[in-house]
């Protein structure tokens, strides 16, 4: 016969509930919801793991850091003349043109 594992102390959900500080209804609803809790007949029994699980279930997820902030591109029109600009033929400015 394989040796008995000790087991946690067993909290009621008046206790369990003043412990994790939160309602009664709350944590039933959350236990259910997770399955962190034990009945016998009407009553929700839960132990020292169920009582950590649910408090790991109610821990808040670390934020994702901001994206970097985004460049505006440039509008087609300014593009165009950006281009018209760099591609237009320049002036010399050299002699004198004979008329």
């Amino acid at each position: 016969m394989e040796p008995a594992i000790p087991l946690d102390t067993i909290y009621t959900a008046d206790e369990a509930a003043e412990r994790l500080r939160l309602t009664n209804r709350a944590l039933i609803k959350i236990a259910r919801e997770y399955g962190y809790c034990s009945r016998s007949g009407r009553d929700y029994l839960f132990s020292e793991a169920d009582l950590l699980a649910i408090w790991q279930a109610l821990r808040e997820p670390a934020k994702s850091p901001k994206p970097p902030p985004v460049k505006p591109s440039i509008s087609d029109h300014r593009l165009y003349e950006n281009l018209v600009r760099l591609t237009a033929k320049k002036k010399a400015l050299g002699r004198k043109q004979r008329p």
